[in-house]
């Protein structure tokens, strides 16, 4: 068995040691932060070598691992490490590794900073008797056919994922929040660099999905991508639809109005979800933006109402962020006759916790300071995402989501890769799997290169 009294180093998430503490330590769940080295071995073929775990390991005994993994010691290098632990599993001395990338694993049992490597290796592989039980090379056949089956380590699973996608043929749904994310807040478009790398993703199979707290009727900034576009996660997962042109109206803009209810939707677009608000939290919603004298915008399922007593919302969502067609909004009492998705209200963040306590039948969405998005409980963008995947047919496992604001978090939990741009809030920056530059500085481009989507 493992040595319970080993000492590990214990360090930040940029690999600074802080401390040290035993094996037993680390592995309790107190989430000690310790470093581990990978190696991925390749063949010339394309093949992987996987070992397997003796059904002795205190954790996943008997699954198919990465090659080599292993405890960087307290006082070493991972590059010591890594060479220690190669020549020790496989009895390989002589290897090129690549260093790929460091990420932070966690589960219920431990928090490890892993170093990933990779290398490729033709040569006779002797692996240890005593610290695994064999090993052998896998086709991508039949690590494609292995996958979510309880064969191998959910570390490796994700990891394999996340890093060598592209082996496996693997083809994602790629889903991107607007503001902040695909469009600049400083300039109002869509960088260059963005455009050319969806256009990339498109064309290597990948597909392409809106993810946003706007409802259709503002979505008009994604003019030069909405071609591009598969599906929409619109009014933060309140209403979603799947179809190329869905019901695209204006001058190369996407502003849709849309209504399942009375399924105007062509052939080739199709409503998967609309989630409306219980009528009594908006009329307590909508009756204390009157009393209290603050914007508030309001969304039905086919058009939109403004309330703008003080003049906030014009000077938020048409000066600061370049929000067209509000000058389309419809009377609120017209408004009021229909299913209502969401209540965007203009407070701050502290009476926002007052005014949630009112309306627990819902949940909120803050991606700007001036105001907040409410939504029916469920519909948020994670379960948007996920019920585009289920309609849809695909793989939750392979779908990425790349946001900024705080009501992207959802869907970052919720998608198989999360990636938070540079500009994100800190708080989103700790849940994504990945942190790319900021919009301005071809966050997009660099992290779907970065996963060898381009």
């Amino acid at each position: 068995m493992d040595n319970q009294q080993e000492i590990f180093p214990i360090v930040d998430e940029a690999g600074n040691v802080t401390g040290s503490a035993t094996r037993g330590e680390c592995h309790s769940g107190s989430k000690l932060l310790h470093p581990v080295v990978h190696l991925h071995v390749f063949n010339s073929k394309g093949d992987i070598y996987l070992q397997r775990r003796p059904d002795w390991k205190d954790i996943q005994p008997g699954k198919w691992d990465t090659a080599v993994g292993g405890h960087i010691d307290y006082g070493e290098t991972p590059e010591e490490a890594l060479h220690r632990e190669v020549r020790e599993e496989l009895g390989i001395i002589d290897f090129k590794p690549e260093f790929i990338d460091k990420y932070v694993f966690e589960s219920k049992r431990e928090k490890e900073l892993v170093y990933v490597n990779r290398t490729t290796c033709d040569g006779e592989i002797n692996p240890s008797a005593e610290e695994l039980d064999g090993g052998r090379f896998w086709t991508m056949q039949e690590i494609r056919e292995a996958m979510g089956k309880d064969i191998f380590t959910p570390n490796f699973e994700s990891e394999f994922k996340k890093f060598f996608g592209k082996e496996l043929g693997i083809k994602y749904a790629l889903f991107f929040d607007i503001d902040g994310t695909l469009v600049s807040f400083r300039t109002h478009e869509i960088p260059a660099s963005t455009i050319f790398a969806l256009t990339q993703a498109k064309a290597n199979g990948h597909k392409v999905f809106i993810s946003t707290g706007r409802p259709p009727l503002i979505i008009t900034n994604l003019g030069a991508i909405e071609h591009l576009i598969d599906g929409f996660v619109t009014i933060n997962g309140a209403l979603c639809f799947v179809g190329q042109g869905c019901g695209l109206v204006g001058k190369g803009t996407t502003s849709l109005a849309i209504s399942s209810h009375e399924q105007t939707q062509s052939e080739n677009c199709k409503v998967v979800r609309c989630k409306d608000i219980p009528k009594e939290a908006v009329r307590v919603v909508v009756g204390d933006a009157q009393e209290k004298r603050y914007g508030l915008i309001v969304v039905g399922e086919k058009d939109v109402a403004v309330l703008d007593p003080e003049g906030e919302v014009d000077r938020v969502f048409r000066g600061e962020i370049a929000v067209e067609n509000l000058g389309l909004s419809k009377p609120l009492e017209t408004v009021l006759e229909q299913r209502i998705l969401q209540l965007t209200p203009f407070f701050p963040e502290e009476y926002e916790r007052e005014l949630m306590a009112r309306i627990p039948s819902c949940t909120s969405g803050r991606w700007h300071p001036a105001f907040t998005d409410i939504t029916a409980k469920g519909a948020d963008k994670g379960e948007g995402i996920l019920a585009l995947a289920t309609h849809l047919g695909l793989d939750p496992h392979y779908t990425m989501a790349f946001g900024d604001g705080g009501n992207d978090s959802s869907m970052i939990k919720a998608a198989g890769i999360g990636v938070a741009m540079g500009n994100a809030l800190e708080s989103l920056k700790k849940e994504a799997d990945f942190i790319t530059s900021s919009v301005d500085d071809d966050g997009v481009l660099n992290a779907l290169r970065h996963f060898k989507l381009i």
